[in-house]
């Protein structure tokens, strides 16, 4: 065999280069694996530890409460960012579930489960069942009691990230099949062939290599996408960065000239002037009033919140809304019947957010218009549409949601961001889809965090999908 390839010079080059290829493709399915494991086991530290800043906490609630304990299962749920929270035998008999018991079947092992009784902490998962998650097991003492704590928690970003591993890996392990075979025709003697036959271990090499340039492009491509979602956010802080500075030195004087305006006016309208002079006072009294709203709401957006926790009626809330925001000529509003939902959450920054979600959708269905508002409880979460059948926004100008961009004539671009930014400091989401068949539907959803259990709420289409 060496003697013929000897003979083959074009036969040797091949094979080596295949063996090369082959070492660097094994190099970077090791690397894979390796950062897999790495990302799976940074997440489960980084959920231990949240749960370890808040243990001695539980643990005093779990002591001082009685079953069910839902302030102890609160507490670490909101802690850790969970979806539920509950509370188990050692011999794995649920005791009590927060806000619901979950639809998960996992179990540790007996060993396992004796551990936990030392103070360590369990994190296993991702867990595929009804979704992917990762539990957190804890010995606690309740009473006299010892107890199993577990907590479900998302890991959305975690699961996409392995599920592009796998997707690589299996693109790793076609190309090191590729590379054998054409490693075995590389080295196995060949029988006289004429020169007209095809080059196969040629093919095969550059199969090979082409395979390795569309992985590193997909990988440029992952990688592209990542910097330019790290440059919006950057864009976007260095925004409010220099809102900010602008705003310090210059809102109070324009507060104070504008009330002065106002004042003279005021007296202007009362003294009893020209009814010319009367109008141009009231006209010159709306354009700074106006001025003055736009200000507000700037500063309602730039300052910096903090929650006010709660519990209140959800319809209740929506309700005011409603009412608020049908006053004047414009699109008619429906508030359909969602159920008796309690949230616990800030109410006066909440009602703030939908109102300007409200108004939006008011402005953008016009006089003759429609703007529903609906809500429900979707797995554990409070999900509020508000849809309107206007002229929509096309997916590119939903995708640039950020401060100070518009599509409106003399808007500030902060009515939606505003809504963001006080879902987001609730932990919530919020999202931008089309209402068939015409318009806009804006989804919030919301964590459900109530000291009682939650009620039972028909779960029925959404606005989205319904026709007005």
């Amino acid at each position: 065999m060496l003697s013929e390839l000897s003979r083959s010079p074009l036969r040797l080059m091949t094979g080596a280069a295949v063996i090369a290829a082959g070492v660097i493709e094994v190099q970077s399915l090791g690397g894979a694996l390796q950062g897999q494991a790495l990302r799976r086991e940074r997440a489960k530290a980084a959920l231990e530890a949240e749960f370890r800043a808040v243990r001695p906490e539980v643990t005093a609630f779990l002591a001082a409460g009685a079953p069910p304990w839902h302030g102890a299962l609160d507490r670490a749920l909101r802690a850790v960012h969970a979806t539920t929270a509950e509370v188990f035998a050692a011999d794995g008999r649920r005791l009590a579930g927060y806000p619901a018991a979950a639809p998960i079947v996992h179990w540790p092992r007996p060993a396992d489960v004796s551990s936990l009784r030392t103070g360590r902490v369990l994190v296993v998962g991702p867990v595929a069942e009804s979704e992917s998650r990762l539990l957190l097991y804890a010995g606690l003492q309740a009473g006299k009691e010892s107890v199993v704590l577990r907590l479900a928690v998302p890991a959305p970003e975690l699961v996409e990230a392995m599920r592009e591993q796998r997707r690589l890996l299996l693109g790793h392990a076609a190309t090191l099949l590729a590379l054998l075979l054409a490693g075995v025709m590389a080295v196995l003697p060949v029988r006289e062939r004429t020169v007209s036959a095809p080059p196969r271990v040629l093919d095969a090499y550059h199969t090979a290599l082409e395979r390795l340039r569309d992985q590193g492009q997909a990988q440029v491509r992952l990688h592209q996408s990542e910097r330019q979602r790290m440059e919006e956010e950057l864009r976007d802080r260095d925004a409010m960065v220099r809102a900010g500075e602008l705003t310090a030195g210059m809102v109070h004087e324009v507060r104070n000239g504008l009330n002065t305006i106002l004042g003279y006016a005021r007296l202007a309208e009362q003294e009893g002037a020209t009814a010319a002079a009367s109008e141009a006072a009231g006209r010159i009294k709306q354009e700074c009033e106006s001025l003055v709203t736009l200000i507000r709401r700037f500063m309602d957006f730039i300052k910096r919140e903090t929650l006010n926790l709660g519990t209140f009626s959800v319809s209740r809330m929506l309700a005011r809304v409603a009412a608020h925001e049908s006053d004047g000529p414009g699109a008619r509003i429906v508030l359909r019947e969602g159920g008796e939902v309690d949230l616990r959450a800030d109410e006066d920054l909440l009602e703030h957010a939908f109102e300007n979600l409200v108004r939006n959708a008011r402005q953008a269905a016009g006089p003759g218009g429609h703007v529903w508002i609906d809500w429900r409880v979707d797995g554990g979460r409070l999900a509020v549409v508000v849809a309107d059948d206007g002229p929509g926004m096309p997916a590119s100008v939903r995708g640039t949601l950020r401060p100070f961009f518009t599509t409106k004539a003399g808007g500030l671009g902060l009515g939606l961001a505003t809504a963001l930014k006080i879902v987001r400091l609730h932990q919530g989401e919020l999202v931008l889809g089309d209402r068939a068949p015409r318009g806009l539907a804006a989804t919030v959803r919301l964590p459900l965090i109530s000291e009682q259990p939650l009620p039972t709420v028909t779960n029925g289409p959404s606005v989205a999908d319904r026709e007005g």
